[in-house]
């Protein structure tokens, strides 16, 4: 039988894998597929054959046989061994025996996700249309009916069921706090009586509504991991799933980890198997990009949607570079083993540099043009072939005699050097991660395009889709050099900044040449002024600097008035990322504020915000003039208000990130006061997750009086004066002295 459907989602089941689609009737057609996990195995062919007669013996694989494939390093076609587990079921006993053997033999394709590989062993993508060939359930053939990068995709309706909680998270469902069910646009709020009630409950809803969708707040930590446990307890079927056959299902609970310098915590993942289930709280991209951004991502990823969403940028990209390697046929190395080599101080402090800063001058300034090079790094690594096979690769080295690296005496040629580093170039082959990145940046472009030509609905979904790709981007950088990244040397990673650098150099000289002041540099930014400047002699700049650095400047905009900043502690020390100004068309840019600090209190960021929408409205050195009076009232308002009281708890919450163990700590900060309260609560916390808190009394006062937990803010009725006032005078220290040269502070 021949049909259309809608890949919506897959999942490995027994031996086989579940692949759903939506019909153009709407309805949920389930199908399955054989699809053998290959794994591949060089090195000694002795030391070959022994682990197959051992695996065989074991009886964990089906079959084996010799196939060929692409090392990454050198490109060159090598000879190798496939190997078929007997079922998915043989892989984690496999993988753990296997890599007791490192250094014996080598191992490629062995630790990808099942569902993921499918995908790009078949060369397919999820959130997509196709012509299906079934039978009995089996699908024997489908064909895709839209390209993988298309600019404009048509998904089918889908139905959506909400699962939300009425109170805050950390208030257990079922000690405190109510689920809320939303559908077709009518919201129900179930108490919990008793477990088992509310099983049933929501076990009626789903079948009732049947949703392609559920869309939950805290559904991953707090809702489904408590209804699926309450609905074992009691032996109430709860129909998650439309998945018929029996299903796995774990709750391990989330990660925490160190990145970028930040201790980060991750959730734990509840996906549906048939439906989807999607945690607007525990999804990066949801929030970035909503629905049409998950799409994007999934498609564009190879993922299915439920793990794409929950899914870090860098996990995506690298599904991406993944996907590509094995329609390329290049052999990935399960354990990498490429360190960096050693380098001496001067190369160190030549070549680890990052992007390139000159540092603004303190002050205002009027009619400041923003100049910005678009997608810098990712062009950088796509127009010059930058990726970790690329770099000082072998075979031109090889050919040219270095060995792989640099020969005593011997530089590479001017055409295929890195500026300053002196690493060469590959001229024979195109990375791995330039063919990931081109139809990336060229899909980007074309959606940005779109979205100024269509109307403000299909606008929105366009922009919310290169909202998505755009942070894909901004990872693949950070990625190629993390030691720990499928596709990532440091060298690499060092030859893209150093490209970044001579670029920005470049375009800061041709700036100056056609008479503008740099006033600061950023990396990939230029902000430059000139006396009599109009947009179109901007926009001929940036022609001439897109023509002779091959990447695309682009005009942000053009300012009013723009602040640079000083240090907060050394108030001579210009700081490269904090000013804030107003584009000519009534835009506000604010970068460093406390408005941007994500710790800042809701009533000490809306009054700063107040206080910059006020200012917006000048464009003249007299008009800010002008308006003093007016912010001078506007802030004294603020602090009336905290004075006479009543300002509701949740204005004066301070958001902390949870950095260590509440064990760890030896001080009594506010942070350490608040973990105590909700531990004694029977509310534990772990690094990297947030704590919420309201300041009442100052330090003066009872350890336990001093901060009151957001779970426990309902009967707040006082807080710390005190310490309110001293941040919104911090708020409003920053506007005042940096437009108008001094602050007189109300704080009294």
């Amino acid at each position: 039988m021949e049909t259309r459907g809608w890949l919506f989602d897959l999942y490995p089941l027994g031996n086989r894998v579940v692949l759903w689609f939506i019909t153009p009737e709407g309805r949920a057609l389930r199908l399955e597929e054989d699809f053998p996990y290959t794994i591949y195995l060089g090195g000694a062919a002795s030391r070959v054959r022994q682990v197959l007669q051992t695996l065989r013996a074991r009886g964990w694989v089906s079959r084996y046989y010799p196939s060929r494939g692409l090392e990454l390093a050198s490109g060159k076609e090598i000879p190798v061994v496939a190997l078929e587990p007997k079922t998915y079921g043989h892989l984690s006993r496999l993988r753990s025996w296997l890599g007791k053997l490192q250094g014996q033999v080598e191992v490629f394709n062995a630790d990808l996700d099942v569902s993921a590989y499918y995908l790009y062993r078949r060369d397919l993508w999820p959130c997509t249309w196709y012509d299906l060939e079934v039978q009995e359930g089996r699908l024997l053939a489908l064909a895709p009916r839209e390209e993988q990068f298309a600019r404009d995709f048509d998904p089918p309706p889908l139905t959506t069921l909400g699962l939300s909680l009425t109170r805050d998270p950390l208030i257990p469902l079922g000690a405190g706090n109510s689920l809320a069910i939303t559908w077709e646009d009518r919201t129900l709020e179930l108490e919990v009586r008793d477990r088992t009630g509310l099983v049933k409950e929501v076990a009626r809803w789903l079948k009732k509504a049947n949703p392609d969708l559920v869309l939950s707040d805290w559904g991953d930590e707090e809702i489904v991991p408590l209804l699926w446990h309450w609905s074992k307890e009691s032996h109430l079927p709860l129909p998650l799933d439309r998945e018929p056959g029996v299903v796995s299902r774990k709750f391990s609970g989330g990660r925490t980890y160190f990145s970028y310098g930040r201790i980060v915590y991750q959730g734990q993942a509840a996906p549906f198997f048939g439906r989807w289930h999607v945690d607007r709280k525990n999804s990066f991209f949801f929030r970035e990009a909503d629905l049409p951004g998950l799409m994007q991502i999934a498609r564009l990823g190879q993922l299915p949607l439920q793990q794409a969403a929950r899914a870090s940028p860098g996990t995506l990209i690298t599904s991406m570079q993944l996907a590509r390697a094995v329609k390329d046929s290049i052999l990935i190395p399960w354990r990498k083993a490429d360190p960096e080599r050693f380098k001496s101080a001067g190369e160190l402090l030549t070549g680890d540099k990052g992007g390139l800063v000159f540092m603004p001058p303190i002050g205002l300034f009027f009619e400041v043009a923003e100049l910005d090079f678009s997608s810098m790094y990712p062009t950088i690594m796509s127009r010059h072939n930058l990726s970790p096979e690329t770099v000082n690769c072998r075979c031109c080295g090889e050919a040219e005699g270095y060995g792989g690296e640099r020969a005593e005496g011997r530089g590479p040629s001017p055409h295929n050097s890195v500026p300053e580093t002196g690493y060469r170039l590959c001229r024979r082959r195109e990375g791995l991660v330039p063919r990931t990145l081109k139809p990336i940046l060229k899909l980007r472009e074309a959606l940005k395009g779109a979205a100024r030509e269509a109307g403000p609905e299909a606008a929105a979904r366009y922009h919310q889709r290169q909202n998505a790709l755009k942070w894909m981007l901004v990872t693949c950088f950070g990625y190629l050099g993390y030691k720990n990244a499928r596709f990532g040397r440091i060298e690499a990673h060092e030859a893209v900044t150093a490209f970044g650098r001579d670029k920005l150099l470049t375009a800061k000289e041709i700036c100056e040449t056609a008479g503008f002041q740099v006033l600061h540099a950023l990396t990939d930014c230029l902000w430059i002024k000139k006396e009599g400047m109009t947009e179109a002699e901007l926009q001929v700049l940036c022609q001439e600097i897109s023509a002779v650095t091959g990447v695309r400047m682009a005009l942000e905009g053009v300012y009013r008035w723009l602040v640079f900043l000083p240090s907060r502690q050394n108030p001579a020390r210009p700081v490269a990322t904090r000013y804030f100004g107003v584009f000519r068309d009534g835009t506000l840019k604010v970068r460093g504020l406390l408005c941007r600090r994500r710790d800042t209190p809701p009533l000490v960021r809306r009054a700063q915000e107040a206080l910059l929408t006020c200012l917006a409205a000048a464009a003249t050195p007299e008009e800010l003039a002008a308006l003093k009076p007016e912010l001078l009232k506007l802030s004294e308002g603020f602090r009336q208000r905290l004075r006479e009281g009543g300002i509701p708890p949740g204005e004066l919450v301070v958001t902390r990130v949870l950095s260590r163990t509440p064990a760890e700590f030896k001080v009594d900060t506010a942070t350490a006061l608040a973990v105590r309260q909700l531990a004694q609560a029977g509310i534990s916390l772990r690094p990297g997750e947030k704590v919420r808190y309201v300041h009442r009394e100052g330090k003066n006062g009872a350890p336990e009086c001093r901060i009151r937990a957001a779970p426990f803010l309902e009967d707040l009725e006082d807080y710390d004066t005190r310490f309110y006032l001293n941040l919104l005078e911090r708020a409003f220290a920053e506007i005042f002295t940096a437009v108008y040269g001094n602050h007189q502070g109300g704080n009294g």
